[in-house]
């Protein structure tokens, strides 16, 4: 049984997860861990334990990849700012862990400005590893001011109708003789052809029509409403397994014009702001990455 004053945080946790953890101070450790997590695209893991090279053992509030350390503080009952000696602590730790190569350290509240001045020190000391400051809270209202909640987006769709296309055969002058004879002798005055397939003079498919409308698409303005020209083949088509040679197939194409409106927006609400200067980041994770993330790190612990 969680027998502690809550904070801001552990209420949070409840929200999420159902539950307060037992121990306080264990609801932002989780927390802290999830995000970076997250936001890293990296295995994260909440207390895990290492042994130094004085072989003393440490608790890590949380570990990303391996290799870097989390150290999370929720000061938010006290009132308090995070201040140099917490980040001073947090250096002896990675001085004596020869596997750690940085530390994230986050807090529900902000910095004091010595302990800003430590943690941008802490990158161009080559005695000391970088220790990155992270703000990490609940967030506001006022933190989604300002931020795009959601994207309209319209589409008008341009493109050749081509079932309701009206085409004709070219053919050379002795060519369309030949046809025309062959109409005659069939008793026909005309025919309706449906084209698929391009011969050579052997009866053999050399090309089809699905792919010479593709590789000799129309071309047009984007306010046109019809289009014409030809599609260049020099090549047989048959009838009846009759061969006639053709130079191509002249089309008239209607231009169809399609518009869509749809719109994109994040899943969930907002729940957790998390910023940092040094790693470039400010923003806001929902609910459902939350506690999606936070049961893949539990799964991990």
């Amino acid at each position: 049984m969680a027998n502690y004053k809550k904070s801001p945080i552990d209420e949070l946790f409840y929200n999420l997860m159902g539950y307060y953890p037992t121990k306080e101070g264990t609801a932002y450790e989780i927390i802290s861990t999830a995000v970076l997590g997250f936001i890293e695209n990296k295995d994260a893991a909440h207390n895990q334990f290492l042994i130094g090279e004085s072989q003393s053992k440490y608790q890590l509030d949380g570990l990303i990849d391996g290799d870097i350390m989390i150290e999370a503080k929720d000061y938010t009952k006290r009132k308090e700012k995070v201040g140099r000696e917490d980040l001073q602590k947090l250096q002896g730790a990675l001085t004596d862990l020869s596997q750690i190569k940085k530390g994230y350290f986050t807090s529900a509240t902000q910095y004091t400005e010595p302990a800003q001045k430590y943690a941008k020190g802490s990158s161009t000391n080559s005695f000391q590893k970088e220790i990155v400051p992270i703000e990490l809270r609940p967030s506001t209202v006022e933190d989604e001011k300002g931020r795009i909640s959601q994207i309209n987006i319209s589409l008008e769709m341009v493109s050749p109708n081509f079932h309701r296309g009206k085409y004709a055969i070219l053919f050379s002058d002795k060519e369309r003789l030949n046809f025309e004879n062959y109409l005659r002798e069939s008793g026909l005055n005309e025919i309706h052809l449906q084209i698929r397939n391009f011969y050579n003079s052997k009866g053999e498919v050399i090309e089809t029509i699905e792919n010479i409308s593709k590789t000799q698409f129309p071309k047009f303005p984007m306010d046109a409403t019809e289009v014409d020209g030809v599609f260049n083949t020099s090549s047989f088509i048959k009838i009846n397994e009759r061969l006639f040679a053709i130079n191509g197939i002249k089309y008239h194409i209607p231009i169809q014009h399609t518009k869509e409106s749809f719109t994109i927006e994040s899943d969930g609400n907002a729940m957790i702001l998390v910023k940092s200067e040094t790693l470039g980041i400010n923003k806001l994770i929902t609910d459902i990455d939350m506690k999606n993330a936070i049961n893949m790190v539990l799964k991990k612990s």
